[in-house]
């Protein structure tokens, strides 16, 4: 029996609307190329996506010792894995066609992990509710000149002996010591839990569940789990994420925080208290003492949208859910239909969680949330109604209450953006992995940063 410490936690404060356009300091960005990634990609509509470019994909484009990684499913069920040599080379596109998907399940995306300790690279894929696809590569291949599909190995279905039989959003971070981790839920939506794996010298190794929600009968949606570094000697491991009670999305509710010292083995909640240990007493996806923000059934709220750390130790998180004064309203579509962008951050300082309401709608989509070398924030979000792509920003000096759109493309694209953070955070280049409405074409944007 699991058992659980309920210590209740309130740390809601100060609701703060999104500066005029008109006063903002926000950054700037200038458009300095666009790249087609395919114009071969999978085409399947289903959840209101593709299989390529979801939010939950951590990560679908990332940057790692100068080259930019990103992947994709062509339209005949085969993995892509292109990278490109920053910050112009052409892409080089590799297809793994010793594996074909028969899916057109949109949650069924690519996930790329690069474990810094030994440049080995990892893909997981095709995987909703369902066997867990994986392979990686040999030691050394992201940071070698050679790239060919024989620098991967054959497609497993588990990391180690424990069961991954049905698993969904894999989602690989990297500790900075080198250490390649990687959460992944168990069993189903509304009920299921989160474990954690570790990859160290070569191998793979389970660390347990850190999350349950099968003893409440719901499941955690994370926005996010990613390290700091704020103090590179002790970094912290991050996680936020929405419960959902049943298969219905419009069951979300609520925003929850766990961070931990010691890579994910032990859990502290938002006051710093030491309250679950991963695989003996982890995490209660609802408990009490894990709540830092009150949003109800109803409201629209939409799962796994973004979580970013920024340099300060500052937890950013971008939902999107109901404004305060609209009536809830238990057809999520309809919701969905007046639902606004929600920034919410942790000062780490005082431990206090703030809220800022923007004006800007995504429908059915969802957006993702990137901090620059200055803590200036960005976002890059699709309106399903409208297929058009849009960049807002926000200053660190004005404490991102100057949310402003920078940006809004022509009627093209849809599904979800991505964008990749590191890029941003180390070379002050925001890349946004965009796919055109149909599918089949994917573009990379790039842009130049100011303010």
């Amino acid at each position: 029996m699991k058992r659980f410490t309920a210590i209740a936690l309130l740390t809601i404060t100060l609701v703060v609307a999104a500066a005029p356009p008109a006063a903002a300091a926000a950054p700037t960005v200038t458009h300095t190329s666009t790249t087609v990634l395919t114009t071969n990609g999978r085409t399947a509509l289903t959840y209101t996506g593709y299989m390529n470019g979801e939010s939950f994909q951590q990560d679908g484009i990332v940057t790692f010792a100068g080259r930019q990684y990103a992947a994709f499913w062509d339209q005949s069920g085969y993995v892509n894995l292109s990278r490109r040599q920053l910050p112009s080379g052409a892409w080089q596109n590799l297809r793994l066609t010793d594996y074909m998907t028969s899916s057109t399940d949109s949650h069924n995306t690519i996930s790329i992990g690069i474990a810094p300790a030994d440049g080995t690279i990892h893909l997981a894929f095709d995987t909703h509710s369902s066997q867990f696809g994986y392979r990686r590569s040999v030691a050394g291949l992201a940071t070698s000149s050679t790239w060919s599909t024989g620098g991967f190995g054959a497609v497993q279905t588990r990391l180690t002996g424990t069961s991954m039989d049905v698993v969904t959003y894999p989602q690989f971070f990297a500790h900075p010591d080198g250490t390649l981790q990687l959460a992944i839920r168990t069993g189903y939506s509304g009920t299921g839990d989160e474990v954690l794996y570790e990859y160290r010298a070569g191998a793979w190794s389970y660390v347990g569940e850190f999350i349950d929600g099968t003893t409440a009968g719901n499941n955690a949606y994370l926005f996010g789990i990613e390290y700091d570094n704020y103090d590179p000697a002790n970094p912290l491991l991050h996680v936020t994420w929405t419960v959902r009670e049943t298969s219905n999305a419009s069951t979300n509710h609520d925003l929850y925080y766990a961070y931990s010292k010691d890579k994910g083995r032990t859990w502290r909640n938002n006051a710093g208290t030491v309250i679950a240990t991963t695989g003996s007493s982890p995490l209660r996806s609802d408990a009490a003492n894990l709540r830092v923000w009150n949003i109800g059934q109803n409201r629209g709220l939409i799962n796994q949208e973004s979580q970013v750390v920024d340099a300060g130790g500052v937890v950013h998180v971008l939902a999107s859910h109901l404004p305060a004064a609209a009536a809830s309203n238990s057809d999520f579509t309809a919701a969905r239909n007046s639902a606004v962008l929600v920034h919410y951050w942790r000062d780490k300082a005082s431990k206090v969680w703030h809220q800022t309401y923007t004006p800007f709608l995504e429908r059915l989509s969802r957006g993702d949330i990137a901090v620059d070398a200055r803590d200036n924030l960005y976002v890059a979000s699709g309106d399903s109604t409208t297929r058009k792509l849009h960049i807002q920003t926000a200053s660190k000096a004005s404490g991102w209450t100057d949310w402003t759109i920078r940006y809004t493309s022509s009627a093209v694209y849809y599904s979800d953006p991505l964008i990749d953070h590191q890029r941003l955070r180390s070379l002050g280049t925001l890349s946004i992995f965009a796919p055109r409405y149909g599918g089949s074409q994917i573009d990379v944007q790039d842009w130049s940063v100011s303010g």
